[in-house]
């Protein structure tokens, strides 16, 4: 049992707190890994920074620093501290990039509970008083924000389990995705799936959004992604068998069962939004309009393109990849234990240094022209009696 801290619901910053909310609905959501991540604002004019992905995953992988900071960073390069706005610019790219890279940081796993209660303490002290505590700088204060962000349930207040933390998120699924990559024979394929699909779960509970979990909801969205990546795996290797041309796409069924889990169990988890009452729409001033289906389809679209089909490339194909082109420059070190050492960094590196890409594509908050949605939503008005041209809802995760 691991120990419990109770902290107050207000102490959290308000962003960590409405992506609580708004992930009420997506917490189930898996492709290889279920995601509670930073909240992001509408983002603008991104084309041009999603032309340059791997080189901000390189930079990015650097000891999980940037200097897209936010506006005003002080002498220690960092802005002054606050609870009601992120570290980092969520208006582009590369401010939601590194702030993915800092919330995954593994060495958050080394806080002790003393460590978190000293961090609960200085924020509860800025709170109080709106002042940093005396002697103690905005870098500090920023990471005792990050330390709780990270740690502590802003619900119920309780440490989180450590095998289920965003900051376990690459220690733990390196040797997943090594399993599912090395597998030989059905037995070891099936059971690399359902320890891959069991980890979600685990890691689905400890991020829920609210105090408890619907466990039949959860539990039927497991026994969905089971079955399904269990199928598919199982399902191309006897077809692999009976087609032998089919086999030089081998190395690419354990990410054709992960994507196919991936989308079953966000369609399914999802499933009030794109086929039931849709999701929340509000116009720029903020103010809600409604519930919209098609908005909830593009959220749901969004999320399987991004989560279940793209997310999973960066640990399943590009070592696939990597180790087809070192092997035809250097085979001594595709071979043996070598060649098990180079994929398991290969998986390690791609996981930290491009997965966070693929979370940071595409904005928290989705603008959608009213064109695109239901008729009710045309010719509306705003407060200032303009014509409303497009709407905002949240994606999900």
């Amino acid at each position: 049992r691991f120990s419990r801290l109770k902290v107050l619901t207000s102490t959290l910053p308000p962003s960590m707190m409405a992506l609580r909310a708004a992930a009420a609905r997506t917490a189930q959501t898996s492709g290889i890994y279920s995601i509670r991540c930073f909240s992001a604002s509408a983002a603008r004019n991104q084309v041009s920074a999603w032309r340059k992905p791997l080189a901000a995953g390189a930079a990015g992988l650097a000891f999980y620093s940037s200097p897209c900071l936010a506006d005003g960073a002080n002498k220690d390069g960092v802005p002054p501290f606050t609870m009601d706005a992120p570290k980092y610019d969520q208006s582009s790219f590369y401010g939601r990039l590194m702030g993915m890279y800092d919330y995954i940081d593994p060495r958050t796993l080394l806080l002790t509970s003393e460590d978190l209660k000293k961090s609960l303490a200085a924020l509860e002290q800025y709170k109080k008083t709106g002042k940093t505590p005396e002697g103690m700088s905005d870098a500090e204060m920023w990471q005792h924000r990050k330390n709780v962000e990270v740690s502590i349930h802003p619900v119920t207040g309780d440490e989180l389990l450590k095998v289920g933390r965003m900051s376990a998120f690459v220690p733990m699924n390196v040797p997943l995705c090594a399993f599912m990559l090395m597998a030989n024979g059905t037995p070891q394929v099936l059971a690399a799936q359902w320890l891959n699909q069991t980890y979600n779960m685990v890691n689905n509970y400890v991020n829920r959004s609210g105090a408890t979990v619907e466990w039949s909801s959860l539990l039927q969205s497991y026994a969905l992604a089971v079955t399904a990546s269990c199928s598919i795996a199982a399902g191309s290797g006897r077809l692999m068998k009976a087609v032998p041309a089919l086999q030089v796409m081998g190395p690419f069924v354990p990410y054709l069962a992960v994507i196919s889990a991936g989308t079953a169990n966000v369609s399914f988890t999802r499933m009030e939004e794109w086929y039931g009452k849709g999701v929340a729409i509000a116009d720029e001033e903020g103010k809600e309009l409604g519930m919209s289906r098609a908005a909830g389809q593009q959220g749901v679209l969004q999320t399987v393109l991004s989560r279940s089909c793209f997310l999973p490339i960066a640990p399943m194909v590009m070592p696939i990849v990597g180790m087809k082109m070192i092997g035809s420059v250097a085979p001594v070190l595709t071979a043996g234990a070598a060649g098990v050492v180079v994929e398991i960094l290969l998986i390690t590196g791609c996981i930290s240094g491009m997965l966070p890409v693929a979370l940071a594509l595409l904005p928290q908050k989705m603008e959608i022209p009213v064109s695109k949605l239901e008729p009710e939503f045309q010719n509306l008005k705003d407060s200032k009696g303009q014509a409303i041209t497009k709407v905002f809802a949240n994606k999900g995760l």
